[in-house]
């Protein structure tokens, strides 16, 4: 329905009486003073009106509820109190005493009554008391004055709201979701006291169903109010993240419907701990907030271009579009990335040159060029160039495993730090090894890419769009990760269609159509979502940059694992797999966000041909990290001096010396497996920013059957002694037909005379359970380490799709670190080789038993 002209959507938004805002309520890390600061400026952008202070880990909120703050703190309470009146927001400060309190002593209720005073002196004026997560079981003393658990926090609540006299006040009950309602919602004993005792203006949280609740619906809503005898205030767990911190949650304010709002006092957002990864929910939540109404099912074609806007500032009525308020928030969020953070990052190691002397550049990148300000973006004030290179805040990102402190005080001078590292380094102070974009704002023209500003507003969407569907919400990927899944598992259940050859596109027969049109959009969405990797990285804002890379180092790590295993099923490599030999769905639909859900869990479910895949795709980081995205894909005969080209950096400067080099190189490691059949080859190149291969960083080649390998070597050193019999000969003692850099040439490359030497023997035993052979080449380094883990695991998935049951591969005795490497891997030590110079290391992939139930 049509508005006044006069209406201010703003205005309306703010003055309402319903309650919606940010809940800072998670287990884990608390938020910096200066991060909640920032969320009063983007809230008071959004019409968000109210902040809950709850930090579950802030230790005088919870753990040492009874204690005074000190002066440091008060200052810096203070300050928070009185940045979100500037803000127009409303402050609620929120204690949690049900762990230990005793609720009849009225010593323990003066000294809360001086804590919450301590407070009030500040300016703070709303207040709550939360009973969430504790024991249900009263202490001695309090069972001789209470009849009930209920009764003893009515008495508590009500004390401390009729002393207060607030402006708002808020009440947590333990029983805060119909999953903890005992024996059920509408006969629980505690949750009718509480309805028909507490204060009738005190608000009542409440979850949903439960603790995170996928849907909030009217029905269930209204029955909650029956029991509670008033509107219950939603405290939404639909983003938060601190039951597993491997996740975060970024897609759109989903399945609550805008109607809901009639059955409800408010809706506070309990997002994720990572402040900078709730910039989609906290702006969806707003355009829900200031929506009218839902979409209706007769309605399509909605979008923010054709009338119905869905922001707080329109003037007409406003119809809440999760998609569609998502991409809006996506556009908008694009202008944080690029403008340069003033808040502080972590301190980074230094930065670590590979054994090439490569240091990795920081690319410009089209998708960083500036454009016009856009609503609800906070830019900070222009601080001087860079304050930290994008390299090292990669260098100092760990795995997002970190530990739930036991204590902290977010309100102390020291705690500041967003995010930090256990053994600070002072940041590389070489300007070779640091480098700046001088001016975000100039266009960079590059070839293939975008160069409008629209095409430009267009790429980022994507890149970025991509990045929240993989991190979407608990229960659910977003649409088009769904999508791609789908169309993945597809795929591998009919790869087999690929080993039919054809020369032209006429002479497909209709599977293989088929199957090609779902390769491309799988192909085009992971493309898209491995870009996004350059994008984040890329970001002059550091803040974002140093919360969101982890995930996003995550996400690229299963996306080219998955273009990897597509590309050489496209090649016709594959055989089919049918649906009992993918994967089994497992866990309810209601519980899944327990463990079961998101784009990684979803890539270990398709990918589930290998046992164990949990562990063999274990987030393990090699330190520091690679700092540059890289793609992974099958190689060819075709490519043999492309990657032969590896072996000669730093060797020599003699041309012919280097040809030489790489040619024995491909003659020893690679065509042997190409010659062999061997069909299970990958090699890792550097990307750009174009999408163009800058070089190869490593490669793995598998052959399926390692006893067929072995048999094969030995014809093929036949022919490798008679081509290399001259160079033989020539290389005994007093030999001068070699020059004496030749000499020196050939023993600095390691490269023995003995032909008989390039080769292991492998004892009889191995091939049992490990029957495939595999060759890797990679240099021990930050570069590199990475990067050949995911070759190694592409390997193994795609022999684990043809049923091989493991694999093997072989490192030189004396070469102990990389002995190593394999071994922090998960691979197993399977002893040495009959010639005693190697040491075998092996990776069993699938069960005997698995093998026999397959192949019925």
């Amino acid at each position: 329905m049509e508005q006044t002209e006069s209406f201010d959507r703003r205005k309306a938004v703010q003055n309402s009486k319903y309650i919606c805002g940010v809940v800072e309520g998670f287990y884990g890390r608390p938020w910096t003073p200066e991060q909640r600061k920032h969320l009063f400026k983007r809230q008071n952008q959004l019409g968000l009106t109210t902040y809950l202070y709850a930090p579950k880990d802030d230790i005088k909120h919870r753990s040492l509820w009874r204690e005074l703050y000190n002066n440091e703190e008060m200052t810096y309470l203070r300050n928070l109190v009185e940045s979100a009146k500037d803000n127009n927001v409303n402050f609620v400060y929120a204690i949690s005493p049900g762990k230990d309190i005793l609720y009849s002593s009225d010593e323990e209720m003066d000294t809360l009554k001086n804590k919450l005073d301590q407070v009030r002196s500040v300016g703070c004026d709303s207040f709550a008391v939360l009973f969430d997560d504790i024991e249900v079981q009263m202490q001695d003393e309090d069972q001789k004055q209470f009849t009930s658990f209920a009764h003893a926090q009515v008495h508590i609540a009500n004390t401390i709201f009729k002393y207060l006299n607030t402006k708002t006040f808020m009440f947590c009950p333990t029983e805060y979701c119909e999953s903890r309602a005992v024996p059920t919602l509408e006969s629980s004993q505690y949750l009718n006291t509480i309805g028909e005792q507490l204060a009738g203006d005190i608000h009542i949280m409440w979850t949903g169903p439960r603790v995170i609740s996928r849907y909030l619906t009217v029905e269930h809503l209204a029955r909650v109010g029956s029991v509670m005898r008033r509107k219950p205030l939603i405290w939404d767990n639909l983003h938060a993240n601190d039951y597993d911190l491997k996740k975060i949650f970024m897609g759109p304010m989903m399945h609550r419907s805008v109607k809901i709002k009639e059955f409800t006092s408010g809706l506070l957002s309990n997002p994720n701990g990572r402040y900078e990864a709730n910039f989609v929910p906290f702006h969806t939540l707003s355009d829900w907030n200031a929506a009218d109404r839902d979409l209706r099912e007769n309605e399509s074609g909605i979008s923010s271009r054709n009338g119905v806007i869905l922001n707080i500032d329109c003037n007409t009525e406003t119809i809440y579009v999760p998609e569609v308020s998502l991409v809006n928030a996506v556009s908008t969020w694009i202008d944080e990335f690029i403008t340069p953070s003033v808040t502080n990052a972590p301190q980074p190691p230094q930065l670590t040159a590979d054994v090439a002397g490569y240091v990795p550049d920081r690319r410009e990148c089209v998708w960083l060029l500036d454009l016009p300000e856009t609503h609800g973006v906070i830019r900070p004030e222009p601080v001087m160039p860079a304050e930290i290179a994008t390299e090292n805040i990669i260098q100092s990102a760990v795995a997002p495993e970190e530990p739930v402190p036991s204590e902290l005080n977010s309100l102390a001078a020291e705690y500041s730090q967003p995010m930090e590292t256990e053994d600070p380094v002072e940041s590389q102070e070489d300007e070779s090894m640091v480098s700046v974009d001088e001016d975000v704002s100039a266009p960079v023209v590059l070839p293939g890419l975008a160069t409008t500003a629209e095409e430009i507003r267009n790429q980022r969407l994507s890149l970025l769009c991509a990045t929240c569907e993989m991190y979407y919400l608990p229960f659910e990927n977003g649409p088009r990760v769904q999508s791609m899944f789908k169309d993945f598992r597809w795929l591998m259940q009919n790869a087999s269609v690929m080993k039919k050859s054809f020369k032209e596109i006429e002479t497909l027969d209709p599977l293989q159509s088929e199957w090609l049109v779902k390769y491309d959009g799988v192909n085009e969405f992971l493309t898209s979502a491995i870009d996004s990797f350059f994008f984040i990285t890329q970001a002059p804002n550091k803040a974002i940059l140093s919360e969101i890379v982890p995930y996003a180092f995550d996400a690229h790590s299963c996306c080219v694992l998955l273009i990897a295993v597509a590309r050489w099923m496209m090649q016709g490599n594959a055989l089919d797999n049918p649906e009992n030999n993918l994967f089994e769905d497992f866990g309810s639909t209601e519980e899944r966000w327990i463990n079961q859900n998101g784009f990684r869990s979803e890539t270990m479910r398709v990918l589930n041909v290998v046992d164990d895949i949990e562990v063999l795709l274990s987030n393990k980081i090699f330190l520091p990290l690679c700092m540059f995205c890289f793609d992974i894909r099958p190689f060819t005969i075709a490519d043999k001096e492309y990657i032969s080209g590896m072996v000669t950096v730093m060797l020599t400067t003699n041309q012919e010396l280097l040809h030489r080099r790489a040619t024995n190189f491909a003659d020893r490691n690679i065509i042997p497996f190409l010659c062999s059949g061997a069909e299970h080859n990958f090699l890792c190149e550097k990307v750009d920013e174009t999408g163009h291969k800058v070089r190869p960083v490593c490669y793995a080649s598998a052959h399926f059957d390692g006893t067929l390998f072995s048999n094969f070597l030995i014809t093929y050193k036949e022919k490798l002694k008679e081509k290399y019999r001259g160079l033989i000969e020539d290389s005994k003692i007093g030999s001068t037909k070699l020059t004496d850099e030749y000499i020196e040439f050939i023993q600095n490359s390691q490269t023995p005379m003995d032909i008989e030497e390039w080769y292991p023997k492998i004892p009889d035993q191995i091939f049992e359970n490990y029957p495939a052979w595999v060759e890797t080449y990679f240099g021990m380094d930050a570069s590199d380490a990475h990067p050949m883990r995911k070759v190694i695991q592409v390997v193994a998935v795609t022999l684990a799709m043809n049923g091989s049951r493991g694999y093997f591969l072989t490192v030189a005795i004396d070469d102990i670190e990389r002995q190593k490497y394999f071994l922090e891997l998960g691979l197993t030590d399977l002893g040495l080789s009959i010639c005693q110079r190697f040491r075998i290391f092996g990776q069993t992939l699938r069960s005997t038993s698995r093998q026999s139930s397959t192949s019925e």
